[in-house]
């Protein structure tokens, strides 16, 4: 609160007061005139009191036009001694009474004044008080209800002027020291909270800028507070996480309280990492460090947890993986092709001439028949190793996937993968969906999805493909309704060797993925458990001059954690 402001409300409570102090005195008079006969018809305290209340009005309208300042606190003070000045030559008061109210009204104005304002109302209290008596003294004033000033020795009168003076002098002497020191720890105390409101503003802005979740805990884990940008990372409001304890917000024994207690006091155990379920079904990486908080007695500490998303960069770590894994299989493909290629060539051509000698026995040729079929599937693996470690050129041309998937979709539903329980329904939106693409390739990638989500479901059902424009980029979905993935699986699916079929190789999602990678697409997985899995390919598109593509929702399996490669 400002100088001014605080004046005001000094002002204001100062004319409360006197209100109140007044009405006391109409109520004193009103009693006494009722009890009494021998006073005035008119009670002379009557006028004094009416005078006061249109004083009081006047001093809150110049006070509501004028403001808080001085001048009128000074008015109020010389007002004050008049009316005081009044009750004296009314009621009496040379030896006590009315009189006494002087120090109070000059008390009252010291501690709105500074200490030269209150000498200075000390200084006309005492004034009015002799002026009052030697005027009633001299005959200057009838007496009223001073009657026995005028038979007083002077010495009497000018101990009495004295005793005010000094009772006056010494009042505001005390007032106004102690409205300085008021004044001046209200300084100090205003500085303070600016300081304070100055520091607190600091510490939000900087606790708002840390791009880091901040967690404070009581010893038993409790949280006690948590910045915003910690609540958005946990899909939660800040006050749905307060007042809670670690373990039910995270649902981890990593994060019990003898655990984090344990953490917190060894360097070496200060990071842990979490995995976590938002709200809305999302599964996130979080990796926390555990403090304990400073300057409290070791039982009273709680904790600091300071934690960040790490799905990013787990997720860049799994790609990392998986490239160093396809430049081994490429090294693997290259040292393959040079230690079979040639003898495996050797095996088939001898297979295939001793086949075509006359008069071979049926059974040596089922033998040789075995050998070249075999060698033909030993040759097709060492091709898709060597597709693995062989470099492509960037796809130039632009390619409509519509009709190349209508076309894959009919071939499928007429090959042998397709089983009896089997329904493969495809949904493509209006195009034309032109995207840079091999179609030898992109032909390559949706068989390959196809196939693994008809082995995903044995026992028969749907498999869903969609082709659609979303934003700025062609989105191939295949969607079936088999086993599903756990999170595990789902990470290493598209590392080479992970196939779950007996009969597989494992490359053809390695494959997939390396396609997607050379068309500078994207490719993600959504899969829950018995649920199904649904794998989405987005590819850039190749927007018509004057088009733009729709975006329509993307159906997925929304309960589904989701892992996306990039």
């Amino acid at each position: 609160m400002t100088n001014e402001g605080t004046l005001e409300a000094r002002l204001k409570r100062l004319m409360v007061f006197r209100v109140v102090m007044v009405t006391t005195l109409l109520l004193v008079a009103v009693g006494v005139e009722a009890v009494s006969e021998t006073l005035l018809r008119i009670n002379p305290f009557y006028l004094v009191i009416v005078a006061t209340y249109v004083l009081t009005v006047g001093h809150a309208l110049a006070l509501r036009l004028l403001g808080a300042r001085r001048a009128l606190v000074f008015a109020q003070g010389i007002g004050d001694l008049v009316v005081i000045t009044s009750l004296v030559y009314i009621g009496g008061g040379s030896r006590g009474g009315f009189m006494l109210l002087y120090p109070i009204s000059v008390l009252s104005g010291s501690a709105l004044l500074v200490r030269g304002g209150g000498l200075v109302l000390a200084g006309l209290a005492t004034a009015c008080y002799g002026g009052l008596l030697w005027a009633v003294r001299l005959g200057a004033l009838p007496p009223q209800g001073l009657v026995d000033v005028p038979y007083l020795p002077p010495n009497a009168l000018q101990y009495s002027v004295l005793v005010t003076g000094v009772a006056c002098f010494t009042v505001a002497f005390i007032g106004s020291y102690f409205a300085e020191s008021l004044r001046q720890a209200g300084e100090r105390l205003e500085e303070a909270h600016g300081e304070v409101a100055d520091l607190r503003e600091l510490n939000q802005i900087i606790v708002s800028s840390i791009h880091s979740g901040l967690i404070i805990t009581d010893p038993q884990g409790r949280i006690l507070h948590v910045n915003e940008f910690g609540a958005q990372i946990l899909g939660l409001l800040p006050s749905a996480i307060r007042g809670r304890d670690l373990r039910e917000i995270f649902a981890s024994p990593l994060l019990e309280p003898f655990a984090v207690r344990a953490r917190a006091a060894s360097e070496a155990l200060a990071r842990l990492e979490v995995t976590y379920q938002r709200q809305d079904g999302e599964i996130i990486q979080l990796g926390f460090s555990v403090t304990p908080l400073a300057e409290r007695p070791r039982a009273e500490r709680g904790f600091l947890l300071v934690f960040q998303n790490l799905t990013d960069i787990k997720r860049l770590e799994q790609e990392v993986r998986t490239k160093e894994k396809l430049a081994a299989v490429g090294e693997m493909a290259a040292e393959l092709a040079h230690e079979i290629r040639n003898p495996l060539g050797s095996i088939s051509g001898s297979a295939q001439v001793l086949l075509s000698e006359p008069g071979i026995a049926s059974e040596q040729k089922q033998l040789l028949s075995i050998i070249t079929r075999e060698s033909r599937r030993l040759s097709e693996i060492l091709n898709r190793f060597l597709f693995q470690a062989r470099p492509t050129a960037a796809p130039r041309d632009p390619v409509d996937l519509g009709p190349l998937l209508e076309q894959a979709v009919t071939l499928l539903r007429h090959g042998p993968e397709v089983r009896p329980g089997h329904r493969v329904e495809l949904t493509v939106a209006p195009g034309p969906h032109l995207c840079l693409a091999d179609p030898d390739q992109i032909t390559q990638v949706f068989w390959n999805l196809a196939r693994n989500g008809l082995e995903a479901m044995p026992e028969g059902g749907e498999l869903r493909v969609e082709l659609r424009s979303e934003s700025d980029d062609i989105v191939l979905s295949v969607r079936d309704q088999g086993r599903g993935m756990a999170g595990d699986e789902q990470q290493r699916m598209f590392e080479p060797f992970q196939s779950r079929s007996p009969m597989g190789t494992g490359l053809g999602l390695a494959i997939v993925y390396q396609i997607v990678r050379e068309h500078r697409g994207d490719i993600s997985v959504r899969s829950v458990p018995r649920r199904g899995t649904e794998v989405v390919v987005h590819l850039p598109a190749v927007l018509e001059p004057g088009t733009k593509a729709a975006a329509p929702p993307a159906p997925a399996l929304s309960s589904a954690p989701g892992e996306r490669l990039r």
